[in-house]
């Protein structure tokens, strides 16, 4: 199983850790589709909150590079709605020490509403079970705003079907003017679990963040909220 079976967004490390461990020297195609109770993306919900579906199409290439794309609803405000439309590309190349590198990109757009609309670049150090990563976005959801978002994921497999997993991360503004006088860092954390039932994956966690730190709009949602998703590979 690699990037292909996995979720852009709440699925990426670990479609990384199945990449960098997986030996069979072939492309591989995958479409999935999701369903989330609330789309939070690194600590913040881009659904106000509520339920959303999510359609993905992944490639892994046999010199460990991957790509995809994926679709979903999202609301940055109430009565706000928009569909997100996210590109992705990288590679993985080894390095010493028994440990990898990953170098990609990705691209988000918002349907409706380009201004929000931006750009990512990111690099990672692999070593299963963690991976940690830094992502430089010039022009954060348009808002004439770079950042930096520095993570670190760790997974641990109880069984062939079962695992648990836990997230860090910190985005912090590093150049341009702060709109919504806010302070200057946020950080967000994520503790699950998954089940994975044949093409079938279940999740639930548990996110939270701090108030602040670099959003387009005032955000007053819930801090922290149980999440479950459901995702099915085809």
């Amino acid at each position: 199983m690699g990037v292909a079976s996995l979720r852009r967004g709440q699925g990426v490390a670990l479609a990384i850790l199945c990449l960098v461990s997986t030996t069979a020297a072939r492309a591989q195609w995958s479409v999935s589709a999701a369903a989330d109770s609330d789309y939070r993306f690194r600590g913040v919900s881009l659904s106000e909150s509520g339920a959303t579906l999510q359609i993905a199409l992944n490639y892994d290439a046999p010199n460990r590079c991957y790509g995809g794309a994926s679709a979903r609803r999202v609301e940055l405000a109430r009565g706000d709605p928009y569909a997100l439309l996210l590109g992705y590309a990288g590679c993985v190349v080894r390095a010493e020490g028994g440990r990898d590198v990953e170098l990609g990109a990705t691209l988000s757009h918002f349907t409706g509403d380009s201004s929000y609309d931006f750009a990512e670049v990111y690099v990672g150090l692999l070593a299963a079970p963690w991976v940690a990563r830094l992502h430089l976005a010039p022009d954060y959801f348009g808002r004439h705003v770079s950042t930096a978002y520095a993570e670190l994921d760790s997974y641990l497999s109880l069984n062939d079907s079962f695992r648990l997993s836990g997230h860090v991360g910190a985005i912090s503004r590093i150049a341009g003017r702060h709109d919504n006088g806010e302070s200057r860092t946020r950080f967000d954390l994520r503790l699950g679990a998954g089940w994975v039932l044949r093409e079938l994956e279940l999740q639930v966690a548990w996110v939270a963040a701090n108030h602040g730190g670099p959003y387009p709009a005032v955000y007053d949602r819930r801090r922290a909220a149980w999440v479950a998703g459901a995702s099915y590979a085809f």
